[in-house]
Formats: C-alpha cells, structure tokens, sequence
C-alpha cells in the first residue's frame, strides 16, 4: 500500500534513485554536453568521488547540498560504470550506496518509509502493532529480497498471514536495502551507449576509473595466488567451491555462507591474512570487520573457541548445499579428494 507523500528536495537529496528524481532530472533537459561542460564540473567530480569509494570500499561521501547536483551525479555514476564495463564493480557500487540509503531510511518516520519502499516497489503496509508488528510485506518481495535464508528471515520463523509477512521496521528498511542494490544493478545494465556521442570529460574519467579499478583487482588476484592455494581449492567440495566463486566475483553472499567459507579455510590450515585476501573481493568489504570476524572464527578472539564449518545436514538446513557428494561433513570430502590426488601422483611417478 503506497501513502501520499510529497518529497522534499531534502529527500531527493539522501534517495537520488527515486521515480520522482528521475522525472525532475528530465525536466530540467539536460544532455550529456551540458553535464560535461565547465559549469556542471562538480556533478562531475562528485560521481567520480562515488565510483572511487566503491573501489576503495569506503563509504560513499554526504549527498550535495544541492538537490539537483546529486540527482545528477548519481544519475552520470551510473553511465560512468556502463562505460567501464565491470559487472564486479557495478555489484559494489551498488551496495555502497544501498547501504548509505539504508542509514538514511533508519532515521525516518514510518509513513515516509512506507512510501520510499513502495517507490522501489516492495508491498508494504502498516500492521497495526498486530503481534507486535508495525509493518507486513507481501510474502513474495520478502522472499525476493530477504538477505539471509536462514535464522530469523527463514520464513518458517514468520508470522505470515493471508500472504504477508508481518515485520519491523528495520527489517523493512533491510529488505529495501537488498531490492535497492538489484534495481541499481539493473539500471547499469538497462543502459544504451550505442549511439551515445560520450564527452571527452566522461569518457577520461571512466578511463581513470578503469585503471585504477584495475590496479585494485591485480593486487587483489595477486594476493590470492598464495603458497599452496592450486592445491588447496581444487579439492574443495562443492558446497564451498560455489560460495568461493561467488566471492570471487564479487557477489554478495549471506553471511551462513561467509562463515562456512572462512571456517572452512581456516580448518584447512589458512591463516586468518589468506582468509581476509578472498573476502576483499565481496562488495561490502570493510577491513576492520572482516578481520575481527575472521579473527573470532579462528579463536582468536572473544570466548578464545575456535569454529569449525558445518556438516552436510546444517549445509541442506541453509541451503547451502549444491550437491550429493556421500559425505556427512565438507572436509571429509576435501581431505579424501587430496589423499586421492596424492596417491595419483604417487602411482605416476
């Protein structure tokens, strides 16, 4: 249920993505000469500034003070990132910005967060505080955009009533938060440059962009190419197979994923440095978390216990499970694989 809610220019500001912004950016008229052209230099730099927190993974600067400069500026983010092409750091992108939105939706009263989630298209309706709820979400846009298929989002620990699902209101904001970093997802793709007659100033800047985007992925490969590593991934199992390579393109796993692979890799004889490697490739990479995350799985932090991955059956329970591999647990796979591939070597020599 969508309220009536005139927005701001203050509002416009902090969501830049919304249908109203796009409508008010179209009525200004204007064309890519004019967003390259001296007078719009900062719209320029300031979309540049977004794209460089991404590669960096740090968090995106403050919206401009000026409503239009940020409609703007998000708006040429989105070409710059067309334009360079790398689906990675379009993922990363958009969960930076995803995640500075959600910061802003949480100081929000519920009737302006009602509207913005409606804008990007997610059923929502106040509750009443029924059992204890504000808010419910149609069942399917929960199930499109619940971060994490386990613990309290699994569905069987919901209340859901005649379709919807009764939630609170940061849980709301969390599932906007994942709709809007699929929607900015697809606007990238959703662009035509076909035809486009691209200003030199966008065309050096996405050049720029591209390189240094570049020098980011190289170190990062580079890093994991570590002592032993051939080895070690090639006899993963499948389970963890398919959560590394989803890390390493850049997606955005959940976090009972997250755990199985750093704890699988830390079982494994990894240090916690060769962990954090594979995980700077994950759009919401933050340094200090990951560390003090991995650090506590390897028991060397908090309660001093050091973590083991799940078994197969806790694997099919979160849904992590890819495959029938005849084992109860995912290092019994991987400690059978490389004796077998021992013992091959052996009989070739």
């Amino acid at each position: 249920m969508r309220s009536e809610l005139i927005l701001t220019d203050e509002d416009l500001r902090k969501y830049p993505f919304l249908p109203s912004a796009v409508e008010r950016v179209k009525e200004l008229g204007l064309t890519l000469a004019d967003v390259a052209s001296s007078a719009l230099k900062s719209v320029i730099e300031r979309a540049g500034r977004y794209i460089e927190a991404s590669i960096r993974n740090s968090e995106i600067p403050p919206p401009a003070e000026d409503c239009d400069e940020e409609i703007v500026s998000f708006m040429v983010s989105l070409l710059i990132l067309k334009l360079i092409g790398d689906r990675l750091l379009v993922r990363r992108f958009a969960a930076t910005f995803a995640r500075r939105s959600r910061f802003f939706l949480g100081g929000e009263e519920q009737d302006k967060v009602l509207y913005l989630l409606s804008s990007l298209g997610i059923k929502v309706r106040r509750a009443g505080n029924a059992f204890g709820y504000p808010l419910s979400v149609n069942v399917f846009d929960y199930l499109s955009n619940m971060p994490e298929r386990r613990g309290s989002w699994k569905l069987v620990h919901r209340i859901v009533e005649r379709g919807w699902v009764y939630v609170g209101k940061a849980e709301a904001i969390r599932l906007g938060e994942e709709r809007l970093r699929t929607l900015i997802e697809r606007r990238v793709e959703e662009i035509k440059v076909d035809g486009l007659q691209i200003p030199d100033p966008l065309y050096s800047l996405a050049e720029k962009l591209s390189s240094e985007w570049g020098t980011y992925l190289r170190k990062i490969k580079e890093n994991w190419a570590i002592a032993g590593v051939d080895d070690w991934e090639s006899a993963l199992p499948p389970c963890v197979k398919t959560i590394m390579d989803s890390v390493k393109a850049g997606k955005n796993v959940p976090h009972s994923a997250r755990f199985m692979l750093a704890s699988f890799m830390l079982s494994v004889g990894l240090s916690v440095e060769e962990v954090l490697e594979v995980f700077r490739a994950t759009p919401d990479f933050k340094e200090q978390i990951a560390r003090y995350q991995i650090e506590h799985i390897a028991g060397l932090r908090g309660s001093r216990k050091k973590y083991s991955p799940y078994k197969c059956d806790n694997m099919k329970t979160l849904g992590l499970c890819v495959a029938e591999c005849n084992v109860k647990h995912p290092l019994q796979y991987y400690w059978k694989s490389l004796r077998h591939r021992t013992t091959t070597k052996r009989d070739k020599v």
